[in-house]
């Protein structure tokens, strides 16, 4: 599973961005969050989603079954 490192960005009209930077990747945002508990918030559900995630599926031409 790749680490991920989550910033919170309160940008110039009071609204929140977060930044994901992934090792390997571009980093990602999702923006437009009202407070920065809600970006917190949402900072949670992805940890939980890529948490949930399988650890050890690979991508799937990387997978290979062994019989």
């Amino acid at each position: 599973m790749t680490e991920a490192n989550y910033r919170v960005i309160q940008r110039d009209d009071d609204s929140f961005t977060v930044e994901v930077t992934r090792a390997g990747a571009l980093p990602q945002f999702a923006a437009c969050f009202a407070t920065e508990a809600e970006a917190n918030a949402w900072i949670v559900q992805d940890k939980r989603l890529w948490e949930a995630a399988d650890p050890f599926r690979g991508p799937a031409h990387r997978r290979r079954r062994r019989f």
